[in-house]
């Protein structure tokens, strides 16, 4: 964390001089000259608050570690030994100890969003509202707010035990930095405090954004709500997930026909230059070659699970000697998964919070117009369910085949669903004739913290056993 603030400066002085130098040639030499440190280097318009957080460190890269830990692929022994960095060789296998004295991509790249929502949190503040600049400030205000969220949103996914009620107040979350300063000793809050500042920080976002935005990579109020409703869907409270989904929805509900989309083609979505329709807001997990290369598969079980009917059997996958391989990533790139929001998760999460409160029927109303658009014309059949438990099983065997490699929800299902005798599942990977395995409900759904951070800060570190 401390770390990820001290690499901040050089972001606000390359980005503010950028911004200058498009607004006045005078401030040219002034912003060459300032030294790249957060006490000379400060934001001042609101442009520069907006430049500030469009630079790409918001949205690419979000993280890396879960997504090897839970997506449904396998790595050949080939492919594992061509592997030369450790950290993922250790994730692949759910090792203990992962980090090899390497820091962390998931830990330090959303403290540093983090640390750029609170920077520019606090120079907003000063800036006074006028009838002309309210829609820009309150786009970055909102923005500051949904990213910090966002940031400790995937922090506490992988760095944090699994949200539980009855030990949230004392369940160790993440380092609660709510300031630009970073020299204060900081401390891991409890879990409760931080969802409770995530639900702030959403609630604010969601009330002054725009109901959408031209730039896919700045949130929305749609989005924000979106967010608010994966969260209550995490902490199980499915009459405020069902809400927020279906407020979401009722602004932004755009889906894909699959049927009218090059499925066969090796990149069938959109870049987000091109704008993929379903994306609500667009974010990037880190890129690997391993989720596509010719050396990693896809479990056979799942992909077996596609009807012949169902376009994302073509649009998800290619064939390599007969075995799947990833290709669908809603980046519009071959080996980047999508990290941000889209309607077809959110339709899940409504379809799912509606069988947790009892209405089947509704439940499967809003799954079968999800799925309308993924079969073949013609040839689908809407799904029933004569109860919600029935439902609910549906609901979740879609959102497993709908979303494999879509941001950490992976993770963080398997996660929330071991809580479940009905739904937990026990991984296994065999490398090298040796069987891995990763136990419902293990203490290794709890990613270390990186060895740096805790060197530097001395914070208590998660134990795997």
């Amino acid at each position: 964390m401390k770390r990820a603030y001290k690499k901040i400066s050089i972001i606000i002085t390359q980005t503010i001089l950028v911004c200058t130098l498009f607004i006045s040639c005078k401030k040219q030499q002034e912003w060459l000259e300032i030294k790249a440190n957060l006490n000379s280097v400060t934001p001042e318009r609101i442009n520069e608050f907006q430049a500030l957080l469009d630079y790409d460190v918001n949205f690419m890269g979000k993280g890396l570690l879960t997504v090897i830990s839970a997506a449904p692929y396998y790595l050949t022994n080939d492919q594992f030994n061509a592997i030369t960095v450790g950290i993922e060789r250790n994730t692949y296998t759910w090792n203990k100890q992962i980090y090899e004295g390497r820091f962390a991509s998931d830990w330090e790249v959303n403290y540093k969003t983090i640390a750029i929502a609170n920077i520019t949190l606090e120079g907003i503040l000063k800036t006074a509202i006028t009838p002309s600049n309210k829609s820009a400030y309150n786009q970055v205000k909102g923005t500051s707010h949904y990213f910090r969220a966002a940031g400790y949103l995937n922090l506490i996914q992988a760095f944090s035990k699994h949200y539980d009620a009855n030990t949230y107040n004392t369940d160790l979350g993440v380092i609660l930095q709510l300031t630009p300063e970073f020299n204060k000793q900081p401390k891991r809050a409890t879990v409760k405090q931080c969802y409770d500042q995530i639900i702030e920080d959403l609630t604010i976002a969601a009330t002054i954004l725009p109901n959408t935005t031209d730039n896919q990579i700045r949130p929305s109020s749609t989005a924000a709500k979106a967010l608010l409703a994966n969260v209550y869907l995490l902490m199980e409270r499915w009459d405020l997930a069902e809400k927020f989904a279906s407020e979401a929805l009722n602004n932004y509900a755009v889906l894909m026909d699959f049927n009218i989309i090059p499925i066969t083609a090796n990149i069938p979505f959109a870049t987000l230059q091109n704008k993929n329709p379903e994306v609500i807001y667009y974010a990037e997990m880190s890129g690997s070659s391993n989720f596509v290369s010719n050396g990693s598969f896809i479990d056979s079980t799942l992909y077996q699970s596609y009807h012949n009917n169902d376009l994302r059997k073509s649009a998800l996958f290619r064939l390599f000697n007969n075995r799947p391989i990833f290709k669908g990533f809603y980046t519009g790139k071959t080996a980047t998964p999508f990290g941000g929001i889209a309607t077809n998760e959110i339709y899940l999460i409504k379809a799912e919070s509606l069988a947790r409160l009892g209405d089947h029927s509704s439940a499967m109303n809003v799954l079968n117009s999800l799925l309308q658009k993924r079969w073949r014309n013609g040839t689908f059949t809407p799904l029933t369910a004569s109860n919600a438990n029935e439902a609910l099983s549906k609901i979740i065997e879609e959102r497993r085949k709908e979303l494999p490699f879509t941001g950490n929800i992976a993770w963080c299902d398997l996660r929330r669903l071991n809580k479940d005798v009905r739904f937990a599942r026990t991984l296994k990977r065999v490398v090298l004739n040796t069987v891995y395995e990763l136990a419902p409900n293990s203490s290794k759904y709890i990613l270390p913290i990186p060895d740096e951070e805790i060197r530097l800060t001395g914070i208590p570190q998660n134990i795997r056993e």
